[in-house]
Parts: structure tokens; sequence; C-alpha cells
């Protein structure tokens, strides 16, 4: 009986989320709000962007009901949604007024720390039989990277379907390993409540987008996600290293495409559309199969290696290594280090 419940209300918040995403792309575009493409843009039509407004409303309110009935733990969820509605409403403000990097990035900066700081530490770094506690460089770590990871978010961000899959295929096969490693089933279902809230919006964002995720939503899942990965590994250290694997796609990607720019001594701050999954969905002409072939990655490829580090089968900095190996030849493979005749 418990199953069956705890089941509907994933169900029903998926739908819940949908019926706030489709009533915002209705509203926006009624009111003409779209986002008009350029020479950079992965999309040929205007379209709506901040529907991941949708995906935070509804998980607030489904974590709110939910803990009235001590469902969730408010303990596992304040830490991320607190600084996350603060991404998020600089999102939001950019999405459609426009804010200066400098205020953006800085809000960005304010929300890690704030996250870290009420996760209370960085997690203990396991690195082969040794044990490292880094200290206040953990906690600077910690910032560097959750504020990498909002910006990132943004980056993959392009085409259709990708940041809202990555999200759902992510946390979806956390959701197990923390069930299965760290013996939560509290954390675990917290997280499936996040992956169905995304679901929701996900149906109009693929395989043709209707409304675009935007800021807003970029913004709050990359910080969202950072931040559970160090809670989550705070008990676990090997688990680390299984969130660094499970973004691979992403982090590799992002990562590599940022750090050819800088050496090639581009503008690597200006909008561009160099990125290898960018590449490959003008080689297929597809967005739909490009997201898909990500998720692949992840499920096929990425999944079962994060599982072989949670339960110590591997060693953490190993499997890193061995995840990101392909992930790299493919950034090289495609391309995503020369310009596109729209980048030049």
């Amino acid at each position: 009986m418990i199953i069956l419940i705890s089941f509907l209300t994933l169900i029903s918040i998926s739908l819940f989320t949908f019926l706030m995403t489709y009533l915002t792309q209705r509203y926006l575009t009624y009111k003409d709000l779209l986002v008009v493409p350029d020479l950079r843009s992965s999309h040929k039509e205007p379209k709506p962007q901040g529907g991941g407004l949708s995906i935070i409303l509804v998980l607030i309110l489904s974590l709110l009901i939910l803990s009235s009935f001590d469902l969730v733990n408010e303990d596992q969820y304040l830490f991320f949604l607190v600084p996350g509605l603060l991404v998020a409403f600089i999102g939001l403000l950019d999405d459609f007024w426009g804010i200066k990097p400098l205020i953006r990035i800085s809000i960005h900066f304010l929300s890690a720390s704030l996250g870290i700081y009420l996760i209370g530490s960085f997690p203990i770094i396991s690195f082969f039989e040794y044990r490292i506690d880094l200290g206040v460089i953990g906690i600077c770590f910690g910032v560097i990277y959750t504020v990498w990871l909002i910006n990132l978010y943004n980056f993959m961000d392009g085409i259709d379907g990708l940041a809202s899959l990555e999200a759902i295929s992510v946390l979806s096969v956390f959701s197990l390993i923390s069930y299965y490693v760290q013996l939560d089933s509290s954390f675990s279902y917290l997280l499936a409540i996040l992956t169905s809230s995304i679901f929701g919006f996900f149906v109009l964002n693929f395989p043709k987008s209707k409304i675009f995720m935007g800021d807003v939503g970029s913004g709050f899942l990359g910080l969202i996600i950072a931040l559970i990965s160090i809670y989550s590994s705070l008990s676990h250290p090997q688990l680390f290293w299984s969130w660094l694997i499970l973004l691979g796609v992403f982090l590799v990607d992002a990562s590599l495409t940022l750090l050819i720019r800088i050496f090639r001594g581009e503008k690597f701050y200006i909008a561009h559309s160099s990125h290898a999954y960018q590449k490959m969905a003008r080689k297929l002409n597809s967005h739909a199969i490009t997201s898909i072939f990500v998720v692949l990655i992840n499920i096929l490829w990425l999944s079962p290696i994060a599982f072989l580090v949670a339960f110590d089968k591997i060693e953490g900095i190993l499997g890193v290594l061995l995840a990101y190996a392909p992930l790299v030849y493919l950034v090289y493979y495609l391309d995503a280090n020369l310009l596109d005749q729209q980048d030049a």
C-alpha cells in the first residue's frame, strides 16, 4: 500500500509539473515573450523560455506537503532549496530582463557558499587507501565546483531535452545508488521526487520543444545537483567519485570546450555553439537523437562504472579516468575545439 501511494505521488508530481509548464508556455506565447534565435542558436523558431520555473514551484509545493506528513526530511533538502531559490531568482531576471555578468556570478558564489555552509563541510576525499580531509581548501573547492556546475548546466542547455534528460538519468541512477549503498530510502525517494518534477517539464521540452528551461531552470538544477553530490558523499566519500562519473558527459564537454577556447585565446565568455553536443546535433540534424545518445552513454557506460566505484569495486580516481577516456575522444572526434561558421 505504501509503495502504491509513493508511486501515485510521483506520477501526480509529474502531471502537475506538466500542467504548470503548459500554462507557462501558453501565457508567455500569448504575451509574445519569445526568444528569437540567432546565428549561434540551435533552434530555428522563436519560443518562450523560463519553463524551469514550473519545476521549481512544483518541487517546493511537493516538498512542503510531503514534509508535513513526515514523508521527507527537511534536513535532506533545505540545504539545496534555499540557495537554489537565489540562483533561480537571478536566472529568472536574466531570462526576461538581463542581468550584468558580475552581478549574476556574484549571486552564484553567494548561493554556493550558503549551500556549503548549510551542508556543514566538504566530504573527505578517498584516494586509494588514503582518506584526505581538505579542510578549508575543500570548502573553497566545493564553492568553485558548485558555481561551475551552475554555469556548466547553462552551457549544456542548448538543444531539446538534453538538460532535463541528463538530470533525470543522473538523479535516477543515484537514487538507486543511495538506496543500496547508503541504505537511505528517504533520501532515495527525495531524488525520485526531484526527478518526477523534472519529467513533467521534459514532456514539453522533447522531442521538439515548445518551451525552453531558461537560466531559471538550468542554474537551479546545476546548483542542486552539485550540492546533493557533496551532501550525499559526507558519509560515503567514494560517492563523490560516482557523481563525477555520472556527470561525465556534461563535465567533459563543457570543461574541455572552455579550456580549449581559453588556450586558443578566444573570448570564452562570449556565446558560442562549439560544444561537442551542439556539433553532434548539427551532424545528425536531430536534437532528439543527440539527447538520447547522451542518455545511453549515461546508462550503458557511466552508470555501471559509478556503481562499481560506489560499491568499492574500483578505486574512484581510476573509475573517473576509465569513464572519461572515451568522452574526451568523442569531444576531439566531434571537433569541439574548432569553430563553425556561425561562431566566427
